[in-house]
C-alpha cells in the first residue's frame, strides 16, 4: 500500500498513523488549524479498558504511559438510593488484576508523540496546506502544486468535512438532553484507591474515577433544566450537594477544582466507509460518558482495522475486502455498544421504568454470575479480543 491521508491529529489519529505505518509506505497526518486548544481548568482523564491497554502494549506505547503511574481500578460499585442492592463489578470475576486504568490525557498524547518521532514515514501536514482533494481520483493537491495519489482517506474527527463531503455519512443520532460537568474532588482523608463508583439519580449520573489516594475525577451528567440551577451555585453549595450524594461511599469531600461543562449528544454512522473514505473514532460515533467507553471505542476501531489487514496474509492487500471486513465487524461491535449505553441511560437516569421493576430486574441480574461476567468482558474489551483478535492477546498485569 502506498499513500494514506489521516485527518485529525488527536489521540485516535496519531494511534492510527502509528499502526498503519507498518502497512502504508507514506502516512500523511493532517493537523487542523482550527483545532480547539482548550486551556482546561483541570486535567482530563480517561478510563482505559483492557483492550486499549493491550493495544497500547502491542504498539510499544504502554511502556511510556506507565511512567506517569496510571491508576488501576479493580472494582466498580454502582448504586441508586431508590434501590436496596448495590451492583458490584470486580476484575477477579474474569480472572484479571484490574478492570482498567485511569490515565491522564496529556500522558497518552505525550506517549504517542514520542512514538511518532521515530517513525519516518509519517508525514505531518497542515490542513491549510491542502488546496483540494478530488473525489473521483482521490488525488490530494497541495498549495505548492504537489499532487499526491491516495489509496485511502481516513477521518478520525469531523474536521475538513466540507472539503471531503463527509457530511453525507448517515448517522443514527440521539439527543441526551444533558450536559456533563467535570470536576476533581479532594477528600479530607485517604480513600481506597482502586474502586470506581457510579451513582444514578433521576436526571443525573455521577461517575467517579480514582486518580489518587484522596482524589476523584467526577463526570457529572445532568439534565439541561437542572444545569441552569447548578450554574448559579457557588463551590460551597456544590460541595454540599456532592457530599449529600457521595460521602457515604468515598468519605467527606473537602474541596473541588474548577469545573468544565460541555453538552452531550450521541451518534453512530450507518456505514464506516464511503467512496474510499473511512471514518473512525469521533468521526464515526459518540456515546454518553456513563460507561467511559468513548475513547476505547475509537481505539477498538483501529484494532479492528489492523485485524482486517492482518487477516489477509499477503503484502498485496485487496483494499475493498479489507474495508468490507472492517465495516462489518466495526458496525456490529459499536452498534451493540451504542444501543446498550443508550438503553442503560434511559433505564437508570430517565426513570421511564418504575422503581420496583428496576429493583427486581437488577436483583435478578446481580444473581446471574454468567451474565454479569459477560457484561464485564464486554465493557473491558476482553470479549472483542477473544472473538476478533488475529494474534494472541495477553492478560493484564
Amino acid at each position: 500500500m502506498k499513500n494514506i491521508l489521516i485527518i485529525g491529529d488527536g489521540i485516535i489519529g496519531m494511534l492510527a498513523a502509528i499502526v498503519l505505518s507498518n502497512i502504508y509506505k507514506n502516512i500523511y497526518l493532517v493537523k487542523s488549524s482550527k483545532k480547539k486548544h482548550y486551556k482546561s481548568k483541570i486535567d482530563r482523564f480517561f478510563s482505559i479498558n483492557l483492550l486499549s491497554q493491550y493495544f497500547f502494549m502491542k504498539n510499544d506505547i504502554w511502556s511510556d504511559i506507565i511512567v506517569s503511574k496510571p491508576q488501576p481500578y479493580n472494582k466498580i460499585i454502582t448504586w441508586d438510593d431508590t434501590i436496596e442492592d448495590n451492583l458490584i463489578f470486580e476484575s477477579s470475576s474474569i480472572s484479571y488484576d484490574s478492570l482498567g486504568y485511569i490515565v491522564k490525557e496529556t500522558s497518552i498524547i505525550g506517549s504517542l508523540l514520542n512514538r511518532l518521532v521515530n517513525i519516518k514515514n509519517v508525514i505531518s501536514i497542515k490542513d491549510v496546506d491542502i488546496r483540494e482533494i478530488r473525489d473521483n481520483t482521490h488525488t490530494m493537491i497541495l498549495c505548492n502544486g504537489e499532487s499526491i495519489d491516495l489509496d485511502l482517506i481516513l477521518k478520525s474527527d469531523k474536521s475538513m468535512d466540507t472539503l471531503l463531503g463527509s457530511d453525507d455519512f448517515k448517522s443514527n443520532v440521539v439527543n441526551y438532553n444533558q450536559h456533563a460537568l467535570v470536576v476533581d474532588l479532594f477528600l479530607d482523608k485517604i480513600s481506597m484507591q482502586n474502586i470506581a463508583y457510579q451513582k444514578f439519580i433521576e436526571g443525573q449520573i455521577m461517575g467517579l474515577l480514582p486518580i489518587s489516594n484522596n482524589q476523584y475525577n467526577l463526570i457529572w451528567s445532568v439534565n439541561n433544566d437542572f444545569l441552569d440551577n447548578l450554574k448559579n451555585n457557588n463551590d460551597t453549595k456544590i460541595l454540599s450537594i456532592l457530599n449529600s450524594h457521595l460521602s457515604e461511599k468515598i468519605g467527606t469531600i473537602k474541596n473541588i477544582s474548577n469545573r468544565i461543562i460541555f453538552p452531550l449528544s450521541g451518534f453512530h454512522v450507518d456505514s464506516y466507509i464511503k467512496n474510499n473514505i473511512l471514518v473512525i473514532g469521533g468521526a464515526a460515533h459518540s456515546v454518553h460518558p456513563m460507561a467511559g467507553l468513548g475513547l476505547n471505542m475509537g481505539i477498538q476501531d483501529i484494532f479492528l482495522l489492523e485485524n482486517s489487514f492482518l487477516k489477509i496474509n499477503t503484502d498485496n492487500y485487496d483494499i475493498t475486502q479489507v474495508l468490507q471486513n472492517f465495516n462489518r465487524s466495526c458496525t456490529e461491535e459499536n452498534k451493540k455498544t451504542y444501543n446498550t449505553i443508550n438503553f442503560l441511560k434511559k433505564f437508570y437516569s430517565d426513570k421511564l421504568i418504575p422503581d420496583f421493576f428496576r429493583a427486581k430486574s437488577l436483583k435478578l441480574f446481580n444473581k446471574n454470575i454468567y451474565l454479569k461476567n459477560k457484561v464485564i468482558e464486554s465493557a473491558t474489551g476482553i470479549d472483542v479480543l477473544k472473538r476478533r483478535s488475529v494474534g494472541k492477546y495477553c492478560y493484564s498485569n
